[in-house]
C-alpha cells in the first residue's frame, strides 16, 4: 500500500512542478498589431442571459478592431426572459451586428453548438471568434488571438478566469486559473487537451474542413469537440495566456449550478487523451493517498500537505503575473485549499449521482440529444 501511496504523490508532485518550470520557461510574445486586417466573425450564443448580455456586448463594442472588418451574429437561443429585446435594442443603428433567432435544430448540433452551426452559416469573416454571454473581454481581444495564428494553425485559445467580487466568486476565480494554468503549461511543450469554448478563434477554412456543428457528432463539451476535429485534420492550435487574452467571466452564484456544470466538464472529459485522463485520475487519488499517508507517516504527509501548497501558490501567482491580475492573497490561498478539497470531493459524488446534466435551464437528456428536428439550410 505505502509503495502505491509513493507512486501516486511522486507523479502528483511531478506534474505541479513540470508545470511551474514549462510555465517559466515559455514567456508569452509580445503584443503585434497586424499588417492586414482580415474579416473576422464573433459568433455568440445566449439563452436567458438577460443578466449578463449587456457586459458582454458593451466589452465587444469597445474591442480595438475596425468596425468595418467585424461583424457580430448573436443567437438567441429560444430564451424565455428579455435576452432578445436587450440585444435588440443594444445594436440598434450599429450595423455590423446582427441578432437571429435560433429555434430549429441543425444536424447534429444541440445547445450552443446548435447556434453556432447557425450562425456560422451566416459568418462571412475569415476567423470566427467564439465566446460566452457571460465573459467580459479585453479590448485587444480580437488581435491577441490573431497573433496566435500562423498559415497551419486551425484554431487558438485564450485564457479564461473568473471575475473577482464574494469570496465564493473569488475561488472560482482562482480555481479557473489554476486548472488552465495547467492547460497553458502542458501546452507550452506541445501537449494538447482543449480549446477554451468562451474564449476562442478558428480559421473558418479549418471550421469548415470538420463539416461544422451540424455534422459533428454531438459533445455536451463542444469546444473539445471542435478542438478534436481540427487538429485531426492536422492543423495545428496554439493556446495563449496574457492580459490581452483574458476573459473574465461572471461566477455561479449558486452550489448547484457549480455542480452542473463540473458534471458536464467530466462528461466531456470522456473523450480527452489517456495522458488527460490519467492526470485527472492522479489528481483524484491525491486526497485518499494522502489520508493513507497520514495515518501511516503523519510527520511526511504534513510536510507534504505544506510543501504541496508552496508549489501550487508559486504556480498562480506566476499565472496571474502572467495574465497582470492583481495576486490572490494568502488569505485567498489558505481558503482554496479547503475549497479545493470540498469541490473535488462533492463533484465528484454528484457526477455518480443518477441526475440528468442541466445547463442554461435545458435538460441533455436522450429525447433532446436524439431530436431530428428539421435541419435548417441557408
Amino acid at each position: 500500500m505505502i509503495y502505491i501511496v509513493g507512486f501516486i504523490l511522486l507523479v502528483f508532485f511531478s506534474i505541479q512542478v513540470f508545470s511551474l518550470v514549462a510555465l517559466w520557461l515559455y514567456p508569452e510574445e509580445p503584443l503585434q498589431l497586424p499588417q492586414v486586417y482580415p474579416k473576422v466573425s464573433i459568433l455568440l450564443a445566449a439563452r436567458n442571459e438577460e443578466k449578463l448580455i449587456l457586459r458582454n456586448l458593451r466589452a465587444i463594442d469597445k474591442l480595438n478592431y475596425p468596425k468595418e472588418k467585424l461583424e457580430v451574429l448573436i443567437g438567441n437561443d429560444a430564451s424565455i426572459d428579455s435576452t432578445a429585446e436587450l440585444v435588440a435594442q443594444f445594436i440598434e443603428g450599429k450595423s455590423n451586428y446582427t441578432l437571429y433567432t435560433i429555434d430549429k435544430i441543425a444536424g447534429k448540433g444541440r445547445g450552443k453548438a446548435n447556434v453556432l452551426a447557425q450562425l456560422a452559416q451566416k459568418a462571412t469573416g475569415e476567423f470566427y471568434f467564439i465566446t460566452d454571454v457571460d465573459v467580459k473581454l479585453p479590448n485587444n481581444w480580437i488581435i491577441a488571438l490573431l497573433n496566435g495564428f500562423s498559415s497551419q494553425v486551425g484554431i487558438v485559445s485564450g485564457t479564461t478566469k473568473c471575475e473577482r467580487g464574494s469570496l465564493f466568486a473569488t475561488m472560482q476565480g482562482v480555481d479557473w486559473l489554476h486548472f488552465m494554468g495547467y492547460i497553458k503549461s502542458f501546452a507550452n511543450v506541445g501537449v494538447g487537451c482543449t480549446s477554451v469554448g468562451n474564449n476562442m478563434a478558428v480559421r473558418a477554412e479549418a471550421y469548415w474542413q470538420t463539416g461544422g456543428y451540424e455534422n459533428i457528432d454531438f459533445s455536451i463539451t463542444e469546444d473539445y469537440k471542435l478542438f478534436k476535429e481540427v487538429t485531426d485534420r492536422g492543423w495545428g492550435w496554439k493556446t495563449l495566456m496574457s492580459k490581452d487574452s483574458l476573459g473574465l467571466a461572471w461566477y455561479i452564484p449558486q452550489v448547484k449550478d457549480l455542480l452542473h456544470q463540473r458534471k458536464r466538464w467530466l462528461l466531456g472529459a470522456r473523450d480527452l487523451p489517456i495522458n488527460w485522463k490519467i492526470m485527472l485520475a492522479i489528481y483524484g487519488l491525491f486526497v485518499p493517498s494522502f489520508v493513507v499517508l497520514l495515518l501511516l507517516r503523519p510527520e511526511l504527509a504534513m510536510a507534504l500537505w505544506f510543501l504541496k501548497f508552496l508549489v501550487q501558490s508559486v504556480f498562480i501567482y506566476s499565472l496571474c503575473t502572467r495574465v497582470s491580475q492583481q495576486p490572490f492573497s494568502l488569505w485567498h490561498l489558505l481558503i482554496y485549499e479547503g475549497y479545493l478539497l470540498v469541490n473535488t470531493a462533492t463533484t465528484a459524488v454528484f457526477y455518480w449521482l443518477p441526475i440528468k446534466s442541466v445547463w442554461k435551464g435545458r435538460e441533455y437528456n436522450e429525447a433532446y440529444l436524439k431530436d431530428t428536428g428539421e435541419t435548417v439550410h441557408y
